[in-house]
């Protein structure tokens, strides 16, 4: 089992470096996010989720928009979880004016324990308003993949645990090509507070592609994680 979970989670990571390179974005922007987190286990292989979340724009002086997220996720085999949810978002247009958007998605998330590092692949599939700002060339209800390889360690005899992670946007432009349109780079620390509270600090770095002017975010996010 050990030879093909490793085979496994080999053959994902493969897979997920085909993605394009990296270009910088000629807009940029610093931005901070507030995220609260609950969760809920039901038995021993399900688990409820939900989130809250407000980002601030323009150096983190205006209002950007409020994420409400509910989702559920199921484990299927000791390495392999599925999971989904829905997401309404607030945000404001052109006029300044409050609008609502939809967004579902669907993940499969493989996990490896290699020498106390956890590392984990997650494959996101969505459909609806997109979390990267002002994708010009799709459309507002837009069929997008997305890929997030992660790593993280537990400091032994501490509290906290450090992570960092990379992920891919992938989607259809106006002229229906499959193509990278996105890439988020992220690296954080996480203190428990207790057995049921966790604290989290995490830097994002996260850059548009395919666009005449692309977008570069910088964006510091703290997290309040509880769970019951």
């Amino acid at each position: 089992m050990t030879i093909k979970r490793f085979a496994y989670t080999l053959a994902c990571l493969l897979l997920f470096f085909f993605t394009a390179p990296d270009l910088r974005g000629q807009i940029q922007d610093f931005q901070t996010w507030w995220e609260l987190e609950m969760d809920k286990k039901i038995s021993s292989k399900l688990d409820l989720r939900g989130e809250l979340e407000q980002r601030f724009v323009n150096n983190s002086l205006q209002y950007g928009r409020t994420l409400m997220t509910l989702g559920a996720s199921c484990d299927i085999l000791d390495y392999l979880r599925l999971a989904g949810g829905g997401r309404v978002i607030f945000s404001l247009n052109g006029e300044q004016e409050l609008q609502t958007r939809y967004r579902i998605h669907l993940d499969a998330i493989g996990g490896y324990d290699l020498s106390g590092f956890d590392l984990s692949l997650r494959v996101r599939f969505q459909y609806g308003f997109d979390d990267l700002p002002e994708w010009r060339y799709l459309s507002l209800n837009a069929f997008v993949n997305r890929n997030r390889l992660k790593v993280a360690r537990h400091v032994f005899g501490t509290k906290f645990d450090w992570f960092a992670s990379v992920e891919s946007w992938h989607g259809s432009d106006n002229e229906s090509q499959w193509r990278t349109i996105g890439m988020r780079y992220s690296a954080g620390i996480r203190y428990s507070l207790n057995f049921t509270s966790r604290l989290s600090l995490r830097y994002i770095l996260e850059d548009e592609f395919n666009v005449v002017y692309p977008v570069q975010l910088h964006v510091l996010v703290m997290r309040y994680s509880y769970s019951f």
